[in-house]
């Protein structure tokens, strides 16, 4: 079975693409299910701590599209319903407001911008003078989002590297950071949460998911079961992308099963 976890559609600010020409690619592709994780963003991308007001009206409109095309396709191909919700930390109570609404099968935690700073697509790395330290402050801001302990999964962990590669800097070695990073999935693992291993690195030409493998590793040999995969595309062509590919890492990272979610429980399904 073969499940693509991370899919955004024109419900997402990030997207033009219809629900539906995603579900038609899936099916092409030989997919088993895909589950919608659109955007629900608490902070605004481009203006550092300003909160999105409509956040969730926003997001609101995938209940329709989610029914109408599991009307249509649902017995071709399996339709979950989930929610990429980022910037928990910096608005906790928002977050905690958002994180259980009825029918979502998954919540997707994500960090794109560290507190005092845009999202990391719009920050010009050449001006900041202590990159090391931004990287160990995103660290830090997924370790709080584990805390608060509203979402299933963690998206992407390892993010500033699609960024910095793009502009020319060293891409961002989580194993550098192996305290942060061991206690983050200690306290998922601990919570009964999980991480996701995101392909954008892999289809993008980076050469790696979020996490990287070593970190993929680490998670495996602190206990950690619960992981899904996902392509995180925007557009339709991109359905699936490298997810094969990732669960062939997961394997050899040690893994034995990916995880689906529904209804917000997690079900195990053997690589």
């Amino acid at each position: 079975m073969l499940f693509d976890f991370h899919l955004h559609s024109n419900v997402s600010s990030d997207s033009d693409e219809p629900m539906e020409h995603i579900v038609r690619t899936a099916i092409a592709k030989g997919f088993s299910g895909i589950c919608f994780a659109d955007h629900c963003d608490l902070i605004s991308y481009e203006a550092p701590g300003v909160r999105l007001a409509d956040c969730y009206e926003l997001w609101e409109p995938s209940y329709g599209e989610i029914a109408r095309i599991r009307a249509e396709f649902g017995d071709e191909i399996e339709i979950l319903h989930g929610m990429e919700l980022a910037e928990i930390a910096q608005d906790e109570e928002r977050a905690r407001q958002y994180a259980n609404p009825p029918g979502l099968d998954f919540l997707l935690g994500s960090v794109h911008a560290v507190t005092g700073h845009s999202d990391f697509a719009f920050i010009h790395f050449a001006d900041i003078l202590d990159i090391s330290g931004l990287m160990a402050a995103y660290l830090d801001e997924n370790i709080r989002m584990a805390e608060i302990n509203v979402m299933d999964a963690v998206g992407h962990v390892g993010y500033p590297s699609r960024y910095l590669a793009r502009q020319g800097f060293p891409t961002f070695d989580l194993m550098e950071y192996e305290d942060q990073l061991r206690h983050l999935f200690e306290i998922l693992i601990q919570n009964g949460r999980g991480i996701e291993v995101n392909t954008s690195g892999l289809r993008q030409g980076l050469g790696f998911p979020y996490p990287s493998f070593p970190a993929l590793k680490l998670y495996r040999e602190l206990g950690g079961e619960i992981i899904t995969v996902g392509s995180d595309a925007h557009r339709a062509v991109d359905t699936g992308g490298c997810v094969r590919e990732g669960y062939d890492l997961l394997r050899e990272a040690g893994f034995r099963y990916t995880t689906v979610f529904r209804q917000r429980k997690p079900a195990f399904i053997k690589l």
